[in-house]
């Protein structure tokens, strides 16, 4: 497991990012595998990255206002916390989305929307969690 780093202390690149996350993530490939595809994958039509703070968000528009996305975050806990509350706002606001996807293994980042759904960024901003299987959890987010 790598070491998450505090964006408010030092701000990686793209790279730094997406080996840290790949490195902390639960993936049955292995980095050197798995670090050329997700750059292929953010290079793809229709595809919208955004780094905030050492968090770096890929989105694929599904249509006008809906879209699948996932998190790459190499910040500490508080800071992807906020990172994420930037994040949709940016989606919503600046891309003009209304519903984002997100699907994940583990049960983790499911307290990252609950953290969120707290104080949340926008009014009438909520979550729909789904069970995909016994390992990967479904995030449904409607941005309000």
């Amino acid at each position: 497991m790598s070491k998450m780093v505090d964006s408010n202390q030092k701000k990686l690149n793209i790279s730094e990012i997406i080996l840290i996350a790949l490195e902390n993530t639960k993936s049955k490939y292995p980095p050197k595998v798995a670090y050329p595809a997700i750059v292929t994958e953010m290079s793809q039509k229709n595809t919208d990255v955004k780094q905030i703070g050492n968090t770096i968000f890929v989105l694929h528009r599904a249509d006008k206002d809906q879209a699948a996305f996932k998190a790459l975050n190499a910040d500490i806990a508080s800071n992807f916390v906020e990172n994420s509350k930037k994040y949709v706002v940016y989606a919503k606001k600046e891309l003009g989305l209304k519903i984002l996807v997100t699907e994940f293994q583990g049960s983790e980042i499911n307290t990252l929307f609950h953290v969120i759904s707290k104080k949340p960024p926008m009014p009438n901003m909520g979550f729909q969690e789904y069970k995909v299987s016994p390992s990967v959890n479904r995030i449904v987010l409607n941005l309000g």
